[in-house]
Formats: C-alpha cells, sequence, structure tokens
C-alpha cells in the first residue's frame, strides 16, 4: 500500500452486505470505528451507536484491521443486527479492509479517507458511546476544528482498578508537557483539518492521539472539548497489561518529542521533562505506572538516537 507522509493512507474499500433505508440521502457526517476484532464489546458499541439521537442521515465506516475470516463473517452479522435496531433511522455502513498494516492509527486513517463527509468523529470499539454523543460533538463543531469529549471511567471500570489512573479527561482535553490533545477515542474533526495535520502518525510506538493534535495546533486550530460529549472508556485489564501499556506510552512520547519537539516557538523539546500529571492519592501502582512511563521515555530517547545512524547505515548499504 502506497503512503504519502502528509495525508492519511490509502484503503481498499468494500461496502457492507446490508444497507439502511436513508442509503438516497447524503450522509453529513461520518462514525469511524478502527477494529482489529470483532467481540461482544464491539456488538455492544454497535447497539449504542443505533440508538444516538441524531436526526441527520450518517455513515458508518468499520476499518477492519485484520485478515482473519472468521472476524469478517462475524462483523457482517454484527452489522445486520445493528441496522435492524437503528431502524428507519440507519446509517450507511461500509467495511474497510485495512489489514494490510496492523495498526489503529493505520485503520483510523483508512476509515477517514473512505468517509464521504465533510465531518468525522471517531471512537474504539470496545467502548460504549452515550446516546448525545455524536449529536453533542457535532453541535462543538460548528465552532471548533476539532473537539474532544468525557472519558467516564467508572461504567465499565475493572473492579479492584478504579484508582489505577490519573482521570482521561481531567475536567477538559488531557495535556502532555503543558499542551492539549484529543483522544482519539472520543473525537470529532472536520475532514479538511484531518487531511491539513496529515492523519495519525503510523510510525510511532504509541501517542498518536498527542502527535495528530500537536499537528492542529501548529496549523492554528483550536482544540474544543465538551464534558456532556460522554464516551464509557474501557481500560486493560491486569496490572501487566497496564505496566506494559504505559511504558510503551512512554515510548511514543519520546519518539514524538525527538522528531518534533512541542507546539510551541521556542524549540525546546523537553525530551525528559516530567508530564505532572495530579493524582489525589499515590500508591504503588500509581508508582510503577510512572515508573513504566519514565523508562519508556529513556528508551525511546535511546532508541531515537540511534535511529537516525541505523537509517543512515541502511543508505550507505543501498549505495553500495
Amino acid at each position: 500500500m502506497s503512503t504519502d507522509s502528509t495525508s492519511p493512507e490509502s484503503a481498499s474499500t468494500e461496502s457492507a452486505s446490508t444497507e439502511s433505508t436513508n442509503t438516497d440521502t447524503t450522509p453529513t457526517f461520518s462514525v469511524v470505528i478502527p477494529v482489529g476484532a470483532v467481540d461482544a464489546q464491539l456488538d455492544e458499541q454497535l447497539v449504542a451507536l443505533a440508538h444516538q439521537d441524531v436526526t441527520d442521515p450518517w455513515e458508518l465506516v468499520i476499518s477492519l484491521n485484520t485478515d482473519d475470516t472468521s472476524h469478517r463473517s462475524r462483523l457482517d452479522r454484527s452489522i445486520e443486527q445493528f441496522v435492524r435496531l437503528a431502524g428507519p433511522a440507519a446509517p450507511v455502513v461500509s467495511i474497510i479492509d485495512s489489514s494490510d498494516h496492523r495498526s489503529a492509527s493505520h485503520a483510523r486513517n483508512s476509515g477517514a479517507q473512505a468517509a464521504t463527509t465533510p465531518r468525522l468523529l471517531f471512537c474504539d470499539g470496545d467502548d460504549i458511546a452515550d446516546k448525545c454523543w455524536a449529536s453533542t460533538l457535532l453541535e462543538a463543531l460548528a465552532d471548533f476544528g476539532a473537539v474532544g469529549g468525557f472519558l467516564e471511567e467508572e461504567l465499565l471500570a475493572v473492579q479492584g482498578q478504579e484508582n489505577w489512573r490519573p482521570p482521561a479527561t481531567p475536567g477538559g482535553n488531557p495535556s502532555f508537557l503543558g499542551h492539549p490533545y484529543l483522544v482519539s477515542a472520543n473525537m470529532a474533526v472536520r475532514a479538511d483539518v484531518f487531511a491539513a495535520a496529515g492523519g495519525f502518525d503510523v510510525g510511532l510506538t504509541r501517542g498518536e492521539d498527542i502527535a495528530f493534535s500537536w499537528a492542529m495546533l501548529r496549523n492554528g486550530v483550536e482544540l474544543g472539548y465538551r464534558d456532556d460529549a460522554v464516551m464509557h472508556y474501557r481500560h486493560r485489564r491486569g496490572l501487566r497489561p497496564m505496566l506494559k501499556q504505559h511504558y510503551l506510552y512512554g515510548r511514543g512520547m519520546s519518539e514524538i518529542l525527538s522528531r518534533h519537539g512541542v507546539p510551541s516557538d521556542d524549540g525546546s523539546k523537553s525530551l525528559l521533562k516530567a508530564n505532572g500529571q495530579k493524582v489525589e492519592k499515590q500508591s504503588l501502582v500509581h508508582i510503577l505506572r510512572r515508573g513504566s512511563i519514565a523508562t519508556g521515555r529513556v528508551a525511546g530517547l535511546v532508541l531515537e538516537r540511534v535511529r537516525p545512524a541505523e537509517n543512515t547505515n541502511d543508505l550507505m548499504e543501498e549505495n553500495n
């Protein structure tokens, strides 16, 4: 698949076998979901999306990021159920094959490229959208080029893990080193703004939300926030998976800072400056989580220092 660094990747597009009753009405916005596996959690999200309180016609773009044919078969059945639940207001549904590169960023970019509307809403397949989620984000897009919403973390909380992390959206969009960013699990962006920012960076280990948001900030886009655009957010289960996830977050943070710096004019990259997230009560888990991020940031910085030398050596070998 060809890739353009300044625009989202191309993708092969396949219309879903089941279409809604309003396919003759032009959609006005698109909901894009990257899907790596079709399971009961995705079915829950589809049920929630089927009951959105929107009145304008829309389209649902499922970016299927796996080549396992069993997932495609199950997805067809899930979409049939979704269309039945949505009834006459069901959106046009498209299934996009983004399996050529396993990456949530690539899947989102592929879905955004396949979308046919000027307004893009992004969510994940393992969360649950509130009934007013889409309508609230769409209302906010009238005033902002891109908008984030509230990630509610209690409904789907894992028992015993409720206080392991600081709030994902602490009264507004989260920030890294003082600069805000949107979370791709709950965001809306105008299609022209998305394209101008280059989509999500598939070359990052993690942190593509930060890089994408900072690209928009550099383009002069103001990032909005609506706490009534609610997405019920699901965290990973277990301590070891969480620590691995945060180590990878740290790797991605160093990649972003080494390659792009912060979105300001002072030229400072703040390579190892702590983010300083506030927590109400310190615990061993908080210490381990922060340690995982710090370890990832150091490892990422080292790997970024090695990367240019490796690229130079590869180029020299190609020329010999």
